[in-house]
């Protein structure tokens, strides 16, 4: 993964995060906290098999 990546997906996990917090709908709320999850597991994959 390139850092050009990586930023992309931390920005990507940030935009979900604010657009959880902004919805009152409880299912959007969920949905957008998952795509954050799967952004931020992207984001530290590298980090996590660099330390096996």
């Amino acid at each position: 993964m390139t850092d050009e990546d990586r930023r992309y997906y931390e920005r990507r996990a940030e935009m979900e995060l604010e657009m959880a917090a902004a919805t009152e709908d409880p299912n959007a709320c969920s949905s957008h906290y998952a795509l954050a999850n799967l952004y931020l597991a992207l984001v530290f994959e590298k980090d996590v098999q660099d330390a096996s």
